[in-house]
């Protein structure tokens, strides 16, 4: 486990995680075919990118929601029926499944019941704690594609 401590720059107790989804990919043939979105995350000096469907944040937000009713609140971007393989769709998806993340991890850096709490972390969140926190974000979890998690 490594553990870094935040340091004297006063950004990083502002804003310690940093996430974007800067692009997705089209994965699979035929009736498998499917988008997945690349997720950069950044924890004070780490930095690592993993590979999620549309599915999974879903799976995620259904289940974290139930252990912390404040995510509830959040607006997360709905299911699509028709059109879920349309680029402009797969577009608009990938920039509100951005402002999820972010004002997920925003919530849970200021919640009490979460084990993210800056307090409870405090000098020791790390690419591990979030991890922990949810198989989400770790690297090899859930990939099945050929994109892998570089």
């Amino acid at each position: 486990m490594v553990c870094r401590s935040l340091g004297a720059n006063p950004d990083n107790l502002k804003d310690p995680i940093k996430i974007s989804i800067p692009r997705y990919v089209l994965c699979g043939q035929g009736k498998d075919e499917h988008y997945e979105f690349e997720i950069k995350i950044t924890v004070l000096d780490e930095t690592w990118t993993v590979f999620r469907r549309y599915s999974r944040f879903r799976e995620m937000h259904r289940t974290l929601k139930l252990k912390y009713p404040e995510l509830a609140t959040l607006e997360f971007p709905p299911k699509k029926l028709f059109g879920n393989k349309d680029e402009r769709v797969i577009a608009e998806r990938r920039s509100h499944l951005e402002k999820y993340l972010r004002s997920f991890f925003s919530a849970m850096l200021k919640s009490p019941s979460s084990p993210l709490h800056i307090d409870k972390v405090g000098l020791t969140l790390s690419k591990h704690t979030i991890c922990e926190f949810s198989p989400f974000f770790r690297k090899g979890v859930f990939d099945y594609s050929s994109h892998g998690t570089s």
